[in-house]
């Protein structure tokens, strides 16, 4: 759950996916087709993935959250990359672009995202620590991981048959491990719903409705659905900006109480209103929901 509003989660995201392409495109100019590189290729390309990562962390501080943030913002970057350089991988090997397509975007899909994913959960795993020592250190192992993981692929792929099959192996493993570690940070920020969110109840600013709503995604869904074909776009529109508001809160009020040096009390007052002003509007526009279980 990126907890942004809309507008800038939109723009930041784009500016994410254009670095990785424009760095893909760049990166795979010089290491791209033809290349022999097995170790340089990845210390510049997971080096230059990172730095969009970093950038988030140190200037967007408050629209990185956690894991799971780290995760999707360094598989947006993965992903981005991934597909500058096979663009030019096809367009190099057009007369077997089938083999190539499978190789690179279906066999080996997830690389890039894999790689970066590594450096994203170490940020996200510091992104509360005071001790700003760790941080330091923590972001360069994580760096080296993913570009020793690169560099293992790349020698790996160039040993036939065998080699891919052990570079799949280890690639797929390692997305199976990133996966599970978003579930589990997943589940953790779902954990802040529940624990930060009662006192809004207490205070009138959501119902118990709104709470039990705010902490099951899929029962969310269901929500805006009803929205949209009870009141239409409008009230779509203003269900989801309500509860994307709540979790907000609930993000916000988990890190001002975790001490982040970056929000404070003012925040909390900022977001609640907002809440209670999205209230208003989804309560104009969209019928009230019964939940069935």
């Amino acid at each position: 759950m990126v907890a942004v509003t809309p507008p800038k989660a939109a723009a930041m995201l784009v500016v994410i996916v254009m670095w990785a392409i424009a760095i893909g495109s760049a990166v795979a100019d010089v290491f791209g087709p033809g290349s022999e590189t097995t170790s340089a290729a990845p210390v510049i390309e997971e080096t230059l993935k990172a730095l969009a990562l970093i950038g988030i962390f140190l200037f967007a501080r408050r629209e990185f959250d956690g894991v799971l943030d780290g995760i999707i913002y360094g598989a947006l970057v993965g992903f981005g990359f991934a597909m500058s350089e096979n663009l030019l991988y096809f367009l190099a090997y057009a007369e077997q672009l089938g083999t190539v397509w499978i190789v690179r975007a279906i066999i080996f899909g997830f690389n890039h995202a894999f790689f970066t994913s590594i450096i994203g959960i170490a940020l996200g795993l510091v992104r509360y620590e005071h001790r700003r020592w760790v941080g330091y250190v923590a972001t360069p192992i994580a760096l080296w991981l993913a570009i020793l993981l690169h560099v293992l692929h790349n020698s790996s792929a160039q040993l036939g048959g065998v080699g891919l099959a052990l570079a799949w192996l280890v690639d797929s493993g390692g997305v199976l491990i990133v996966l599970a570690t978003a579930l589990l940070a997943h589940r953790h920020e779902l954990y802040w719903t529940t624990t930060q969110l009662g006192e809004e109840v207490t205070r009138g600013v959501i119902t118990a409705q709104h709470y039990d709503i705010a902490q099951h995604p899929a029962v969310r869904a269901r929500v805006e659905l009803h929205a949209l074909f009870a009141g239409g776009w409008r009230a779509l529109r203003a269900t989801h900006r309500f509860y994307h508001e709540v979790i907000e809160l609930a993000f916000i009020k988990y890190q001002v109480a975790r001490g982040d040096r970056f929000c404070g009390p003012e925040d909390i007052a900022r977001v609640r209103a907002a809440v209670l002003a999205a209230r208003c509007t989804m309560e104009r526009y969209t019928p009230p929901v019964v939940l069935r279980s």
